[in-house]
């Protein structure tokens, strides 16, 4: 009797928890996405952009299912940008994008997870004028929206909408908008 109990909530129980550990694992991506960092300052209510340009770049994470439906993980993040803007001989570049933290997933279908992420950012930018380059970081805050679908028992696809906050650079405050889409393998 007890074997058929056993039985009964196997049956019942494993497909559950088998989709919750469809989006658990370590995994790594490439990434692709479309950014806008932007300045404001005290006192100004205006947002001016410093450039729009692709991004490119990867992650590495791993996620723990710890529900039938919801997952835990942590993730890397390191990304290229191809932000410029020139006045004459003098140009401000985005140069990278590093960031690290959490991630929620909720899983929404057998196939699909909606996702928040928090963590660390840091933006390298720098400026040229005629010979002469210098850097400097920031670091801030990131969050993150996103939906990813599975494409098999390995391979999954994403879209996520990002904002960076890096709080105070040079007297002004420094934020990054980016929409990515990218392409993945859990192991």
């Amino acid at each position: 009797m007890y074997k058929g109990l056993l039985l009964a909530a196997a049956v019942v129980t494993c497909p559950t928890v088998a989709s919750a550990q469809d989006f658990a694992g370590a995994r790594i991506e490439a990434r692709i996405g479309y950014e806008t960092p932007t300045v404001t300052t005290d006192g100004d209510d205006e947002v001016y952009k410093i450039g729009s340009a692709a991004s490119f770049g990867g992650e590495i994470g791993y996620d723990l299912a710890v529900s039938k439906t919801v997952t835990l993980g942590a993730y890397g993040t390191y990304e290229t940008s191809g932000v410029s803007l020139c006045d004459g001989s003098i140009c401000l570049d985005v140069n990278h994008n590093i960031g690290a933290g959490g991630r929620v997933g909720i899983e929404i279908s057998p196939k699909a997870q909606l996702y928040g992420k928090l963590g660390y950012t840091q933006i390298k930018i720098s400026a040229r004028d005629t010979g002469l380059t210098a850097s400097d970081t920031a670091d801030g805050v990131q969050g993150a929206i996103g939906i990813g679908v599975n494409f098999g028992r390995r391979f999954y696809g994403a879209v996520e909408i990002n904002y960076g906050d890096y709080g105070r650079f040079y007297d002004l405050n420094l934020q990054r908008r980016q929409l990515a889409g990218s392409l993945g393998v859990r192991f």
